[in-house]
């Protein structure tokens, strides 16, 4: 099983970033664009993971989540990774309390990590992937109206209850995930 730890927003958050999205679709671009049922934060990605380690790994996010209470994020803002010159994933910001997001993924890289699982090498950096690019072209006019259309622009707030593990199920249509188990975020 394809396994990643995410965030999940509420409709409305997803709803408003859709409307961003078929915005910015009109424009003549070489980008995957995701579907607006699966925009997500990740806080891990866990990779090929056996069944019979599913359990365990779901005890292991209510391990990691005891003590970190409910925090509000924000979503806003445009950018893109690794840069504008070298474009492969354009994405929208995360914004709010993310001290406390910061404090929710140290603890889940932890108590994965005793599991076997291999922490994130590269540092985390809270986004949303809105689309990635299998090359450049077009991407300039897109992301040029993409900062206008978002400048000064929040795609939403969200109280954030509660942390899921997601199974992820490539196909030739894109993927499709599916939440295995919600845990709620408690403070104790």
């Amino acid at each position: 099983m394809r396994l990643f730890v995410a965030i999940n927003f509420p409709n409305e958050i997803k709803n408003s970033l859709n409307s961003f999205i078929k915005d910015l679709k009109v424009l003549p671009s070489d980008a995957k664009w995701v579907n607006s049922e699966n925009l997500h934060l990740t806080v891990q990605f866990l990779g090929d993971v056996p069944e019979d380690k599913a359990v365990s790994t779901v005890e292991a996010l209510k391990r990691s989540v005891k003590g970190v209470s409910p925090f509000y994020l924000t979503l806003g803002g445009v950018g893109v990774f690794p840069s504008k010159d070298r474009p492969r994933v354009f994405w929208a910001g995360v914004h709010g309390e993310t001290t406390a997001l910061l404090e929710l993924h140290r603890r889940v890289q932890k108590e994965l990590g005793r599991l076997g699982f291999t922490p994130d090498q590269k540092r985390f950096s809270p986004h949303l992937t809105l689309a990635r690019l299998r090359s450049p072209q077009g991407f300039v006019a897109v992301f040029d109206r993409a900062e206008k259309l978002a400048r000064g622009k929040e795609f939403g707030r969200a109280k954030v209850m509660s942390v899921d593990l997601m199974l992820s199920e490539l196909s030739p249509r894109g993927p499709r995930y599916t939440v295995m188990a919600g845990i709620k975020l408690r403070n104790g």
